[in-house]
C-alpha cells in the first residue's frame, strides 16, 4: 500500500524554541503518533544552505517567489499514515487535536504543509537501519517543487528512472528513496531521500548521488532547468524526535 506522508515546515522564534520543542517532543508528537491510522512521526532540524550555488557547475536552483507560500524551513515534521482520510476524513481526530492545542501550535512561524502519496520507492544499501514503516530515518533530504510546464512532467518522470533512481542502490549511507505526488499543498512533487546519518558539515546529500555515478549517460536537460522549489527546498537535516 502506498504511504501517505504529511510534511510540515516551520520556524520557531528563539524565545519560544525550548518551550515549544519540549511540549512537541514530550506531549504532542507522542499523542499524534498514538492516533489510529498514524504510522509514525519524525521531527527534523534542517541544516541551512550556504550562500553558494546548490550544485557546482549546474544551473542555478529556482525558488518560488509567490509570497502566499510561507518561507518556513528550519524545521520539518513528517507524519506517516495509511490513508488520506487520516488528514481529510470527516470527524477528523487529528484536526480536532490540533484545534485543541492551537495556542502552542501558534508558536510555529512561517508554517506551511502538504500531504503526499507515494509514487515509487527504491531501496538503498542501508535498508536494514530503518525498515519500512518503523519510523523516520536518522537523516533525510526532502525536496518539494513544481515543474515549469506540462511537458516537463514527462521529462521529470524519465529523469528519475533514467538517472536518479539507478544510483540509489549504491549511494553511500542511503536507506531508501521515495518519490511522492501531492494531494494538497503548493508543490505537486515531493521526494524523500532517507539516510543512515548526516556528516558534520553536510547540508545536502547531492554530492553522494554524484559519487554514485553508474554511467547512466542521461541525455536530457538538467532537472534544475525546469523545476521551481519551495522556499529553501530541498531541506536536509537530522532527526531530533524521536531520539
Amino acid at each position: 500500500m502506498a504511504e501517505i506522508l504529511r510534511a510540515e515546515w516551520f520556524d520557531i522564534n528563539n524565545k519560544d524554541k525550548d518551550k515549544l520543542c519540549s511540549w512537541l517532543h514530550g506531549v504532542f508528537f507522542p499523542d499524534l503518533q498514538s492516533q489510529n491510522g498514524v504510522n509514525w512521526v519524525a521531527h527534523y532540524d534542517i541544516v541551512p544552505h550556504p550562500e553558494t550555488r546548490y550544485i557546482k557547475g549546474a544551473p542555478a536552483k529556482k525558488e518560488v517567489k509567490d509570497l502566499s507560500v510561507p518561507p518556513g524551513q528550519e524545521n520539518l515534521v513528517l507524519t506517516s499514515a495509511n490513508t488520506p482520510s487520516i488528514f481529510f476524513g470527516p470527524n477528523n481526530a487529528l484536526e480536532a487535536m490540533e484545534k485543541e492545542q492551537r495556542l502552542y501550535l501558534s508558536m510555529r512561524t512561517n508554517y506551511h504543509s502538504a500531504v503526499f502519496i507515494e509514487e515509487e520507492m527504491i531501496n538503498g544499501p542501508e535498508l536494514h537501519i530503518q525498515p519500512l514503516g518503523t519510523g523516520g530515518a536518522p537523516a533525510m533530504q526532502f525536496g518539494s517543487y513544481n515543474v515549469d510546464g506540462i511537458r516537463d512532467d514527462i521529462e521529470l518522470a524519465k529523469w528519475y528512472r533514467g538517472e536518479r533512481f539507478p544510483r540509489l542502490p549504491v549511494t553511500r549511507g542511503m536507506i531508501r528513496g521515495r518519490k511522492f505526488l501531492s494531494i494538497s499543498g503548493w508543490a505537486k512533487h515531493g521526494v524523500l531521500w532517507e539516510f543512515a546519518g548526516m556528516d558534520e558539515g553536510e547540508y545536502s546529500f547531492e554530492h553522494r548521488f554524484m559519487e554514485a555515478d553508474r554511467g547512466e549517460n542521461w541525455h536530457g536537460r538538467h532537472v534544475l532547468e525546469y523545476v521551481t522549489h519551495a522556499p529553501g527546498s530541498p531541506h536536509a537535516g537530522r532527526r531530533i524526535w524521536p531520539k
